[in-house]
């Protein structure tokens, strides 16, 4: 099950879901602010409404069997930091690729494009997207593999000449899983036409900060260990003020209640929770995420032994405010009015 659910969590532009390992609560860094309930002051946090990527399920039947005595009772919300990106910062960073066009100003993003590559950075997050020709046109089978170590090697090598690393990426995996399918003597063979290695956001204080939609850097990688392109989905945060949270209970009556996303979840289905867990989310690229706060993580079993997923909020309701804009990128000025 966690398998399933971790390759549904790191396709670009969906939502899903991934159990976390044991979470703890953390202590309130210096200069942080303290919630102390809402009648003591508390900032009310501003969300994009819930994501409704997965299935369109409900429960008429969902008990609980998980162990929630480690589950913190409040844990750190952390401000998205913006990028605040400049032309002058972007086309230095361009220059590094190589490439040395024209800069579009695309409104929400920077963009340069070469006569064999293309690189675009989103000024709020600094989320890029770097694509070679090749990358576009690669769909053949790679005839020559390279060890996962010399993958890797070669992917930190790039990130860091091209000033595309984060101080707070880690190295995951290297996937081998992008493939196209040959009847070969008798039988359908998967084989690799392109290799990424991926990098995630270190945990927050503990928690997890790897899923939603990222926060991720990838590297892809073609014939012989060539560099078709990179991409990220990435916000930098900072400490915001510690919260209180819903207790599992609670969070277990808003899945009831259908305040939740749910994962291969039918409709009026039966199921039992077999863990419940924390992790801070990141909201696709393009949306206007102010907050990264935590989440709970339902894993359990439906009718028939179906393995299924949920994600609910862990912030008590009365502290979100729920702005339908904030799936919508940042105002920034000026628009392009060129072709992109």
């Amino acid at each position: 099950m966690k398998a399933m659910i971790r390759s549904k969590l790191l396709l670009a532009g969906a939502l899903a879901l991934v159990v976390i390992a044991g979470c703890s609560s953390t202590a309130t860094p210096p200069g942080s602010q303290v919630e102390t309930g809402l009648k003591g002051g508390a900032v009310v946090l501003s969300v994009p409404p819930m994501d409704v990527t997965g299935s369109s399920g409900s429960f008429a039947s969902l008990k609980s069997e998980a162990d929630t005595t480690a589950l913190p009772k409040r844990l750190m919300a952390y401000r998205v930091k913006p990028a605040n990106l400049t032309k002058s910062a972007f086309e230095a960073r361009a220059r590094k690729l190589g490439l040395t066009g024209a800069t579009e100003d695309l409104g929400a993003s920077f963009q340069v494009v070469g006569p064999s590559a293309s690189y675009e950075v989103d000024k709020f997050t600094g989320s890029f997207d770097y694509t070679t020709n090749a990358l576009e046109k690669q769909a053949q089978p790679l005839r020559r593999l390279l060890s996962d170590g010399e993958y890797r090697q070669r992917a930190e090598a790039f990130l860091n000449s091209a000033g595309l690393m984060e101080e707070a990426a880690e190295f995951r995996d290297v996937n081998r899983g992008n493939v196209v399918h040959n009847y070969e003597n008798g039988q359908w063979v998967a084989q690799p036409y392109m290799v990424e290695v991926r990098f995630s956001h270190k945990p927050l204080n503990g928690i997890a900060f790897d899923k939603g939609v990222g926060p991720k850097i990838v590297v892809q990688f073609g014939e012989d260990g060539q560099i078709l392109g990179a991409m990220s989905v990435w916000r930098n945060v900072q400490p915001f003020a510690e919260y209180s949270l819903k207790s599992p209970q609670e969070a277990l009556t808003a899945v009831r209640n259908g305040e939740a996303a749910f994962f291969d979840v039918g409709r009026q289905d039966s199921g039992v929770v077999k863990e419940i867990s924390l992790s801070y989310m990141n909201e696709p690229r393009g949306y206007n995420q102010q907050y990264v706060l935590p989440e709970y993580l339902l894993d359990g079993v439906a009718s028939g032994g179906r393995s299924f997923g949920v994600v609910t909020r862990a912030i008590p309701d009365a502290l979100l405010r729920v702005d339908p804009s904030l799936t919508g990128p940042p105002a920034v000025a000026p628009l392009s009015t060129g072709k992109k």
